[in-house]
């Protein structure tokens, strides 16, 4: 059947009709966030039946209210998130330029074969991954409004940067390119400055990148599921939802909790006196005082979650 277009009283209708709890001056709502965005997040509230072979959608009662409720606190929370990942991204930067100018000097960072891991890229890899990289660097002093990243005194005779600025103006996704590429002795120097191990230092920064990347594009982040999964600490298991996957096994969730678990570990460490007072307040709405609603954000239950939100830091 061709698809055609629904007036808003319509696309609200389809809500009520699909089993949802609506009120006419809800219309507005759709009118300016729009049908798509508003179905995204009443989706984890629903079940599919099916009827004679047709899939259907069932909201089971749910409130188009508790919908709205859901898109503002995701909008919330997603700034909450940026603020944090911001603060550890500062800090990592911060770390690995002393790391890399401590030991190699300036302009050592340019030579990836003198910090890099040579056991696990081969030398063609590492040239590649060098190449890349000083692409992006000439590509990000283009763009940046540090001074002191154009003032020639600070350059080598190819133009490029120390590699104390050279670090600073790398994008995210750049930064965790580089960590990568780390030596595992450097890479064990770095994680040292956060308490944790190189492997669970370089999962969580990827796992950061990918949640930074979608709060950046105003995705959907209360109801993510993070597609690689991250290293645990054996600790977390107390506040996850764990559940039996196909091969009988238990697994611990890939929900935002980890996430949250992940920032909580790197803010410790770096400023044990952070507000954790807004995004507390967001997910305890979101879980608004049910377990399964705890669950959807990949606690345990919602005793999981009060005792994450005390967490001292």
């Amino acid at each position: 059947m061709k698809p055609e277009p629904l007036k808003f009283e319509e696309q609200l209708a389809l809500f009520k009709k699909r089993g949802m709890k609506i009120s006419d001056t809800d219309v507005k709502k759709i009118e300016n966030i729009g049908y798509y965005r508003l179905k995204e997040f009443a989706h984890p509230l629903s079940t599919i039946v099916k009827k004679d072979g047709v899939s259907n959608i069932d909201y089971n009662g749910a409130t188009f209210k508790e919908v709205i409720s859901r898109y503002y606190q995701d909008k919330n929370l997603r700034i909450y998130l940026l603020h944090a990942i911001e603060k550890i991204e500062v800090s990592v930067k911060t770390k690995l330029s002393y790391i890399l100018g401590e030991q190699y000097g300036a302009f050592g960072y340019l030579d990836f074969s003198k910090w890099g891991n040579r056991q696990e890229f081969s030398k063609f890899a590492m040239q590649e991954r060098e190449y890349r990289f000083k692409r992006n660097l000439k590509n990000s002093m283009r763009k940046t409004s540090l001074a002191d990243a154009r003032n020639k005194r600070n350059q080598d005779s190819d133009g490029f940067p120390t590699v104390w600025l050279a670090i600073h103006i790398l994008m995210f996704g750049e930064l965790v390119n580089v960590i990568e590429v780390l030596s595992k002795k450097n890479q064990r120097l770095l994680a040292s400055e956060y308490n944790c191990s190189a492997i669970e230092f370089v999962s969580w920064m990827k796992t950061l990148h990918f949640i930074r990347n979608v709060c950046a594009h105003n995705s959907n982040i209360i109801d993510i599921q993070i597609k690689t999964e991250a290293v645990y600490k054996p600790e977390w298991n107390k506040f996850l939802f764990i559940f039996e996957n196909k091969g009988g096994g238990n697994k611990p969730t890939n929900r935002l909790a980890v996430v949250l678990l992940i920032l909580r570990h790197f803010i410790d460490v770096i400023n044990p006196k952070y507000n954790w007072w807004d995004v507390k307040q967001s997910i305890w709405r979101l879980a608004a005082n049910k377990d399964r609603k705890a669950q959807l954000l990949g606690f345990k239950d919602l005793k999981s979650l009060k005792d994450f939100n005390r967490l001292k830091c």
